[in-house]
């Protein structure tokens, strides 16, 4: 029964996707494999628990957060949503993470072999789309919140059965640095070659330069922890050709990198660029609005959306305004962060991936764990604004677990 439990709730990761309809709010299809493997844990074990690092921790924040609603007149409505998201999500994944006896390695290797799985779709997706299968590549016809089908240099950008691009391979990126590993070290470590190969290849079909930015601090911490000089010499080439390909040859990823840069520079009015420019540019103005009015504490979780109506008027006329995307999630959780949290939230998660970093200096593998979720959380940091989205608590914990695994007896309660 836990086997079956470690599948359905890592898949949680895969399939933000599937959203039951309710009329009143998002019901993701991963809350039912939550409240069961609740209730059987409350069943069998007769308690419920939850990490106390974890609690002290949100607790500082819904402390916080509430007074800075009361004291920038937010309606207070915001605060109940992460605050029942955070709990939930907290207290499922910590007992996961204690009912598989603090055993990450375990874990690890079921979201790799859902990540497989995920990536063939992800192929599959690709080959339908060079033979003219639409039903093949195209799924909204199952996964309603997808985006349409987008082709770049004659290609479909994989998604597999995630929302978009980006969500695919942010997901895909700890698998894609396993991978990487097993083929610049001819091993098969966590997973075979083949699958390596695999995984790598759809990850590299998103062409999302996001996800690129990934597959870039993928390179640069495998050179850091190598001192093989061969390693080090590999990674750099394929580093800078991965640079230089995706900017000369992909036109979305150089369209993205020009017009991102000349709005910050002031070249380019904010309403003449592209979706993924005009929101990273426009969530980030209101960031730093909401973090200068609070800086210590930012304006409270939950509260981006109401800075973001406050504030958006004075960087473009209300009239011009042709989307809010991101509006919620603040296009990345580094945005959110110092809006919502200020410098005592930005600063913490910081020193959280810092302080429970592993090296490979310490540790034979599970340090190949630690540097995977690294690459997820930079990404999460820079695209990925929702706190529960794609598994983000869940990593949050194998992180933890993993540098406490080093010092600890798996089995022992942290």
């Amino acid at each position: 029964m836990i086997n079956l439990f470690n599948y359905l709730l890592i898949s949680n990761i895969f399939t933000g996707s599937f959203i039951l309809p309710t009329g009143l709010f998002d019901f993701y299809i991963n809350y039912i494999f939550m409240a069961f493997f609740l209730l059987f844990y409350i069943f069998h074990y007769r308690t419920i628990n939850i990490n106390r690092t974890f609690a002290y921790v949100l607790i500082l924040f819904i402390i916080s957060s509430f007074l800075n609603t009361l004291y920038l007149s937010n309606p207070i409505s915001s605060l109940v949503k992460p605050t029942i998201g955070f709990i939930f999500y907290g207290i499922v994944y910590y007992l996961l993470v204690r009912i598989n006896n603090y055993n990450v390695e375990k874990l690890f290797r079921v979201y790799l072999q859902l990540a497989f799985v995920v990536a063939l779709i992800g192929i599959f997706q690709e080959i339908s789309f060079f033979i003219g299968f639409e039903y093949g590549y195209d799924f909204r016809y199952f996964i309603p919140r997808i985006v349409n089908p987008q082709i770049q240099s004659g290609m479909l950008r994989v998604t597999s059965i995630m929302q978009e691009p980006t969500h695919f391979g942010t997901a895909m990126i700890p698998a894609f640095f396993i991978s990487v590993l097993n083929i610049l070290e001819r091993r098969s470590d966590f997973i075979s070659k083949k699958a390596s190969f695999l995984i790598i290849i759809s990850t590299l079909l998103t062409f999302s330069l996001v996800v690129y930015v990934g597959i870039v601090a993928a390179f640069i911490l495998i050179m850091l922890n190598y001192r093989n000089v061969r390693l080090i010499v590999a990674c750099a080439v394929i580093l800078v050709a991965t640079m230089f390909i995706s900017y000369r040859y992909l036109p979305i990823v150089k369209m993205k990198v020009s017009e991102t840069v000349a709005v910050i520079s002031g070249k380019k009015p904010l309403n003449s660029v592209n979706l993924s420019t005009f929101a990273f540019c426009s969530n980030g103005f209101i960031a730093y609005k909401s973090f200068m009015r609070n800086p210590l504490f930012g304006s409270g979780l939950g509260s981006h959306p109401t800075s973001y109506d406050r504030y958006i008027a004075q960087i473009i006329n209300p009239a011009e305004i042709w989307c809010t995307l991101n509006r919620d999630d603040a296009s990345g959780l580094f945005f959110r962060l110092i809006s919502e949290t200020g410098l005592l939230g930005t600063f913490l998660f910081l020193y959280f991936i810092i302080k429970f970093y592993v090296s490979r200096k310490k540790d034979n593998h599970l340090w190949a764990i630690s540097n995977s979720i690294v690459c997820l959380f930079i990404l999460s940091l820079l695209r990925q604004g929702n706190y529960f989205y794609g598994g983000l608590i869940f990593f949050v914990f194998m992180y933890y677990f993993v540098n406490k695994n080093m010092s600890l007896k798996v089995g022992h309660d942290h």
